[in-house]
């Protein structure tokens, strides 16, 4: 359950120099709704890992759009399962999904407006009409462009209030950067070897 910026800043980590298509991608899984969600990320499949490694040899990962896909349900398994949320679980007992939720909410806040690129790639996402789609499951094109629009609108209504919100205690910058850091190994790493056992 990383959030957005989360996402974004793990794929600027992994190619700064990405076009527009590569980082929709990054967000396209968030677009799809209810149990479908559940579906689009894999999350129904017993093994993780195995299910990732279908997937990805199903698509083209030359596409910039689909190796977005592919690293956003990647780093959502390395969140998730790995590296963050079950360490913040176990420090945070039964009651640890409301303090997520608010202490992501911060984050999400805090990384928008104190970056210096979030801007401009929220609205080169939003101007983009023609990226390179692809379709997999439940994933719509039009549903991304929603989710993209409806962000960038709800952070320009809120924006006198959200400048003004305090970085996340948990999930702070030096946090949030060695997940970006290690994941994007990680992935590097994954990928090669995966493409090895294809290639070789």
């Amino acid at each position: 359950m990383p959030t957005y910026m989360i996402h974004l800043c793990v794929a600027r980590k992994f190619n700064p120099e990405a076009n527009i298509d590569f980082y929709i991608g990054n967000l396209a899984p968030d677009s799809v709704a209810g149990e479908d969600k559940h579906i689009s990320h894999l999350r129904n499949a017993s093994d993780m890992e195995s299910a990732l490694k279908e997937f990805a040899l199903r698509i083209n990962t030359e596409n910039e759009y689909l190796k977005g896909v592919l690293l956003h349900l990647f780093v959502d398994w390395q969140w998730n399962d790995i590296l963050i949320l079950p360490d913040f679980i176990k420090k945070n007992g039964d009651d640890w999904y409301q303090k997520y939720y608010d202490e992501s909410g911060l984050t999400e806040h805090y990384l928008y407006h104190n970056t210096d690129w979030a801007y401009e790639l929220w609205e080169q996402m939003d101007l983009c009409d023609d990226f390179d789609f692809v379709e997999t499951k439940f994933i719509v094109k039009d549903n991304i462009k929603d989710l993209i629009k409806g962000y960038r609108g709800r952070r320009r209504n809120n924006w006198e209030i959200e400048t003004k919100i305090k970085p996340s205690t948990e999930f702070h910058l030096l946090l949030i950067n060695k997940f970006a850091d290690d994941v994007v190994a990680y992935f590097n790493n994954w990928l090669g070897e995966l493409k090895y056992k294809i290639d070789g």
